[in-house]
């Protein structure tokens, strides 16, 4: 199946060629002038330094790095209809994928956390999650995904190698299933368990405080909360587009996996490197 990949990426017409390349070119600039956009707006405004948007521009980072680091190559490799570059730019790729993915799925639950103490257990919210807290919970989650992910630069060399139908280098998950079941369990299941659960009781909590505010009839209490929704609100909007992007490549990665070798269509896996961009 990979070398039928292989010669669909190379015998390509040259209308789809550019047609590919320019739309992946086109979606790593937006990726990084709008996230550039954020950075600057939280620096150029003061009220926007708030804990959450800690969180937010650590996103913003790893989706930067991303689309900087790894992304250029992919559309290089559109571009000439194979991979131009060495053994190692193709680890490097690999790794910085790995990590970057993982960065930003931790950040994603560590910003359910904070939301969750912030509107279901208020009492706690203040000592937990002051500034320099915030900074080292971000700090922790990223050390874990980077340490995480050296593993795959120290398998065998087969284990990682660029995929025609992506257009990027990646690693193999079926050439190491014991390592890939954790990284599945640890840094994927557990991340999106906690994000779940954490939102669900953020929604019932804010939900519940509206009618009793109501019913009390303080309209001071009922707008504060309102704020609070609005934040959980954007945030969540936040994930829901992470996720939309996240869950594909979660299930082609587990396709693969399960079958052992590439078999789905070039459209889809393209799709995949598409989607992996816009994370």
């Amino acid at each position: 199946m990979t070398s039928k990949l292989s010669l669909e990426l190379t015998t390509r017409e040259e209308a789809l060629v550019w047609t590919e390349t320019v739309l992946f070119a086109v979606t790593n600039v937006v990726a990084i002038l709008g996230n550039l956009l954020i950075l600057c707006a939280v620096y150029h405004n003061h009220r926007l330094r708030t804990i959450p948007n800690i969180f937010v521009i650590a996103l913003a980072v790893s989706d930067i790095l991303m689309s900087t680091i790894c992304m250029p190559f992919t559309v290089a490799s559109l571009f000439h209809g194979r991979w131009i570059f060495d053994e190692t730019v193709c680890r490097f790729q690999a790794f910085d994928i790995f990590a970057f993915g993982k960065c930003s799925l931790g950040t994603m639950a560590a910003i359910a956390v904070s939301r969750y103490f912030c509107v279901v257990n208020r009492e706690k919210y203040p000592s937990l999650f002051k500034k320099q807290r915030a900074l080292m919970y971000i700090f922790i989650v990223w050390c874990l995904a980077l340490v995480g992910s050296v593993p795959i630069l120290l398998f065998k060399n087969d284990s990682i190698e660029f995929h025609p139908g992506k257009a990027m280098c990646l690693f193999k998950f079926e050439s190491n299933i014991a390592y890939s079941a954790s990284i599945l369990c640890c840094f994927i299941t557990t991340p999106l368990i906690i994000i779940t659960i954490c939102y669900v009781k953020v929604f019932r909590a804010v939900s519940r405080s509206n009618r009793v505010f109501s019913l009390e009839n303080n309209p001071e209490l009922l707008r504060v909360n309102v704020e609070e929704a609005k934040v959980t609100k954007r945030l969540v909007a936040v994930v829901v587009g992470f996720a939309c992007c996240w869950l594909p490549v979660f299930v082609v990665d587990n396709i693969d996996m399960t079958r052992g070798e590439p078999t789905l269509p070039r459209q889809a896996y393209l799709t995949y490197s598409l989607l992996a961009s816009l994370e």
